[in-house]
């Protein structure tokens, strides 16, 4: 009767060691999805420049500017960028948020399914050649509701035939995901899904050499 002979060993000794190793991995599992839970759901400071003493435990969402006043270049350099020839284009972030904010893009922005996560606007931030994508949004799911900031930093650099935007640190709500294996990599590529160029703008994106975030301007170069 060797299910009975099991049965009376583990009144006798206990779990096994395998039991009880599989039992620690699951409580270290489960452990470490609510916390990674907690930091995401945790709110960030949203501001338009670092305060003079930042506070360590605090984490900030710097948004970057989008006055049309300033970006209305955009479309002009659109067309450049669509014309074929050596060029050599700036763009600031009113410029890039003008652009998002345009028909086009809202009009890309209203496919977007409804679900769990309702998206808010996305918006660019250039500075320390570095560029930020953040992306705010409401999460609601069984009586829970939380608005979370998702933002990305990091440049560009080739992949295949084009370049792409290459982020080094994402961060969901306080949770830094890019230390996480395979969940920044996921996020990050969530966001580049929201809003995909036009057509015509994916083809001259593919013909550029050099794409570069150089201080507070994306400096694309054909």
């Amino acid at each position: 009767m060797p299910s009975t002979s099991k049965k009376i060993e583990r009144e006798l000794y206990g779990p096994g060691l395998a039991e009880v190793t599989l039992g620690a991995v699951l409580s270290l599992l489960l452990g470490a999805v609510v916390a990674a839970g907690y930091l995401a759901a945790q709110p960030v400071d949203t501001v338009r420049y670092l305060p003079r003493e930042p506070d360590p435990d605090r984490v900030y969402y710097i948004t970057g500017s989008s006055r049309s006043s300033l970006g209305k270049g955009w479309l002009r350099k659109k067309q450049e960028l669509l014309q074929p020839g050596a060029t050599r284009i700036e763009l600031s972030e009113d410029e890039l948020n003008t652009w998002l904010g345009s028909s086009e893009m809202q009009a890309d922005q209203s496919e977007q399914p409804e679900g769990i996560i309702s998206l808010k606007r996305m918006n660019f931030r250039l500075a320390d050649d570095m560029l930020q994508v953040g992306l705010p949004c409401d999460v609601s799911v069984a009586g829970f509701n939380r608005s979370l900031v998702v933002q990305t930093r990091g440049n560009f650099e080739r992949s295949g035939d084009q370049f792409v935007y290459a982020p080094t640190e994402v961060m969901v709500g306080h949770l830094a995901a890019h230390r996480l294996p395979l969940v920044g990599a996921l996020v990050a590529g969530r966001l580049e899904t929201i809003h995909e160029l036009p057509p015509e703008l994916q083809e001259a994106w593919k013909t550029l050499k050099e794409v570069s975030v150089e201080g507070d301007q994306l400096v694309l170069v054909r």
